[in-house]
């Protein structure tokens, strides 16, 4: 994932706190805004409680002075159940700035082989997360949780769960949040076994970080 002079890169099978672990660089340009510049290893990620098979990295999400990494094999909530971190800069902006680990997230009914992490994506104060193995409408019929920064723009702020989404006509199987990405008010959430699709959603109240989701269509290809 890439934001501006900053790019994150998951090595999910780093054994630095156990065997597939997983940790994640962050690389920065040399000079800033200059699209020839080379690039520089500012920063290695790991979980502050890693563990063996967590497999942190499997995906990862930058923007701004926050990043976002997936353990879909973290068991905090049974094996497998999964989670994701939440890192930002020491300095907002400084591209030689280290960073630090501020929250761990867990979905609120997390349970074992949900894989929530499987994908992540940030956009400003909230943040959507991937658990295509959630069993809501059907074993693994798939799920996304949406949470957002306690206290707007403040890097050191915590996070809540403020939506669970599934597909309006989610079954078994459609594996739905094996891909999310977040724009604004805007979600967008793969499903490739449902015949391949995906569903967008937006927010009941535009910037409103306390407000709900509702799906407004279903994709496919022609």
């Amino acid at each position: 994932s890439i934001d501006g002079d900053t790019m994150v890169i998951g090595a999910r099978q780093d054994d630095d706190k156990g065997t597939d672990s997983g940790s994640v660089y962050v690389f920065t340009r040399d000079t800033a805004g200059d699209l020839t510049s080379g690039w520089t290893q500012a920063a290695k990620l790991t979980a502050s409680d890693g563990a063996s098979s967590d497999y942190f990295g499997i995906s990862v999400s930058i923007d701004g002075d926050t990043v976002v990494v997936g353990a879909f094999w973290d068991d905090d909530k049974g094996g497998n159940s999964g989670s994701a971190y939440v890192f930002t800069r020491d300095t907002a902006g400084d591209l030689a700035s280290g960073w630090t680990q501020v929250a761990k997230l867990t979905a609120d009914d997390g349970a074992a082989d949900d894989w929530f992490g499987i994908s992540v994506s940030i956009d400003g104060d909230t943040v959507v997360i991937g658990a295509y193995y959630d069993d809501d409408k059907g074993g693994n019929s798939g799920s996304a949780y949406v949470f957002t920064r306690a206290t707007a723009s403040d890097l050191a702020s915590g996070w809540t769960q403020v939506a669970k989404l599934t597909a309006d006509d989610g079954a078994a199987d459609d594996y739905f949040g094996i891909s999310v990405s977040i724009d604004g008010d805007t979600i967008v959430v793969g499903a490739y076994y449902d015949d391949g699709s995906a569903y967008v959603f937006t927010r009941d109240t535009a910037s409103d970080l306390a407000s709900g989701w509702t799906q407004v269509a279903k994709l496919t290809a022609d």
